[in-house]
């Protein structure tokens, strides 16, 4: 089990590299944007900033809030998908080339 540990941290360590592509980065950082729309969309909403009796507007700031929610988990999908792919893309081409 120690094992498992060491080589998940190893494979972490190896793909920083991918993750501070520039095209990855501005993914991530559309991610936290988003992430942070969607919390304080739903801040406004909890702490009543808006009127209560207006349900059309408590309901565009929720309906918005998850689109942002949804588009942040699309995003970071997207993220973790060409992070691994590239990573193993480039762990099997040194496997071949080594042989």
């Amino acid at each position: 089990m120690a094992n498992y540990f060491e080589n998940k941290e190893k494979m972490q360590q190896e793909q920083e590299k991918y993750y501070r592509e520039e095209t990855n980065l501005r993914l991530k950082y559309a991610a936290l944007i988003s992430i942070v729309m969607s919390i304080i969309l739903m801040a406004i909403t909890a702490l009543g900033i808006v009127d209560l009796d207006n349900t059309t507007a408590i309901l565009i700031l929720r309906g918005c809030a998850g689109l942002f929610a949804i588009f942040f988990v699309v995003l970071v999908g997207i993220l973790v998908f060409r992070v691994n792919t590239s990573y193993f893309k480039d762990k099997s081409k040194s496997r071949h080339h080594t042989n």
